[in-house]
């Protein structure tokens, strides 16, 4: 296994010059079809891609259907995008950093996979309170634009109960599909960390 491998190396720390050591163990990091890493920023583009897609799609109809009869529908998910595009930078930026072969390996990973932790939890979390909200908001705008449509009180039944079911196959779904993408490797990251801090302390005694 990479830890394995890794750990080996690891120990050999003391024997090795330390630069060589370090810069061995960064070229293990670095294999791109194992790496949690590169792993997680594929995931994080194909996510940008599918958010460009479906959300320029989404936007355009609400925007130019009906002359935009539903535009404060287009603007709510415009902003919705603006958010994702700001937090995929960020992470992004993150993961760029965490690949930095010029950097102390195991400082810069406990310090780097903390804030990666941070941002994989705002990720789910947001994603548990936004989807439900633009749910009720979208509902809230074609109802109010829409006075035509019959809203008895077995529609308002309907129309929340929907949101709730929603709402509650969404924890399952997002936490599968948080963890899918991200949660992880960023165990994998995680146990690396604890392999190294392992051999370390043997190292000592």
């Amino acid at each position: 296994m990479e830890l394995d491998n890794l750990k080996e190396v690891w120990k050999g720390h003391t024997v090795k010059n330390a630069a060589d050591s370090n810069e061995e163990i960064l070229s293990m990091l670095q294999k791109k079809s194992q790496r949690p890493i590169a792993k997680m920023k594929r995931n994080l583009f194909r996510e940008l891609i599918a958010v460009i897609i479906l959300y320029t799609a989404s936007i355009s109809f609400y925007l130019f259907d009906d002359k935009g009869k539903f535009w404060e529908v287009a603007l709510m998910l415009f902003m919705i995008g603006v958010l994702f595009l700001f937090y995929y930078y960020r992470k992004n930026k993150l993961l760029s950093k965490m690949e930095c072969v010029a950097c102390e390996v195991k400082s810069n990973l406990q310090l780097q996979v903390a804030t990666l932790e941070k941002y994989v939890r705002f990720y789910y979390l947001v994603g548990m309170i936004v989807t439900p909200l633009a749910y009720f908001a979208t509902g809230f705008f074609v109802l109010y634009k829409s006075p035509g449509i019959t809203m008895s009180s077995k529609f308002y039944i309907l129309f929340f109960s929907s949101g709730i079911v929603m709402t509650i196959l969404l924890y399952f779904v997002n936490k599968w599909y948080v963890n899918k993408l991200y949660g992880q490797h960023v165990e994998k990251l995680k146990e690396l960390l604890k392999q190294m801090e392992e051999t370390t302390e043997s190292q000592i005694v």
